[in-house]
């Protein structure tokens, strides 16, 4: 657990603040550099998404910011409380549920419960809540190997939305379903985070996604990745399918497309190079 102890910031305080951070690795004795003064920032109850190419580093900012991975320099703030390198402060969802094989999806949902010491009464009262509305209720007591890809994937999200902590890192959590399911999901978190509205840092390689989902984007630069562009999404909520049938959605993500095709052509010419 860590030592460090997160107060209760000001209104205008943002939930989560990364400055300026800058990463490599070491990789047949040469420095790779992977983070290139990266800074955003998630307002208290704001929706942020990262979208990037793969392999730009997008992946080692979340671990950074959960402290399972130190920077070279810059900071992770947490409601004001600098964060840097410390565990135990996000609620993270991964790209695959993670889930636990030999426990029921609601052992699996009350994982965070347990560990903050929540009574088992009460955690289990709050996840079989969360369940119903999830869509997961009746499967309470079955095991993960009988749900389907995108069930997996709700009681995974539904695990890190009842931990007690502020900011939730997504990390392309519907990168593995199919087209349809993972529609289908975006539309079921849209409602979830309507309800809850907690502070989000999503990472996405999908531009739809991320103006469907957010209220800021942020496009990143390949390795070493670095902030390109940031938007405010325009778009009021709550939001509903049809939008993406809007001219201008079609517009912003036509716009955010292009930013990224010319980040890839400039990617394709240094590998030449």
């Amino acid at each position: 657990m860590s030592d460090v102890t997160i107060q209760e910031g000001r209104p205008d305080t943002p939930a989560l603040e990364i400055r300026g951070i800058y990463k490599s690795f070491r990789e047949r004795k040469q420095q790779l550099p992977v983070l290139q003064d990266v800074s955003l920032s998630v307002a208290p109850g704001e929706f942020v998404s990262i979208v990037g190419p793969s392999g730009s580093g997008k992946s080692t900012l979340f671990h950074i910011v959960g402290g399972l991975e130190k920077p070279d320099q810059g900071q992770i703030l947490l409601q004001g409380t600098d964060v840097t390198g410390s565990k135990g402060h996000i609620s993270y969802v991964p790209q695959q549920p993670a889930l636990f094989p030999w426990r029921t999806i609601e052992d699996n949902v009350i994982l965070a419960l347990e560990v903050a010491g929540v009574p088992l009464k009460e955690a289990r009262q709050e996840a079989k809540k969360w369940l119903v509305r999830a869509g997961l209720g009746g499967f309470e007591q079955a095991y993960p190997h009988k749900l389907s890809g995108g069930m997996q994937q709700r009681a995974s999200f539904l695990r890190g939305l009842l931990s007690r902590q502020e900011v939730m890192c997504l990390d392309e959590p519907f990168s593995a379903l199919d087209a349809l399911t993972r529609s289908d999901m975006q539309h079921w978190l849209l409602d979830m985070w309507e309800e809850n509205k907690r502070s989000v840092l999503f990472i996405t390689h999908n531009i739809e996604e991320a103006l469907l989902l957010s209220d800021t984007v942020y496009l990143f630069s390949s390795r070493p990745a670095s902030v390109l562009h940031s938007v405010k999404v325009p778009f009021p909520r709550p939001r509903r399918e049809e939008l993406i049938e809007d001219p201008a959605f079609n517009r912003l993500k036509r716009e955010l497309t292009g930013y990224m095709r010319e980040e890839q052509r400039k990617m394709r010419e240094g590998s030449v190079g």
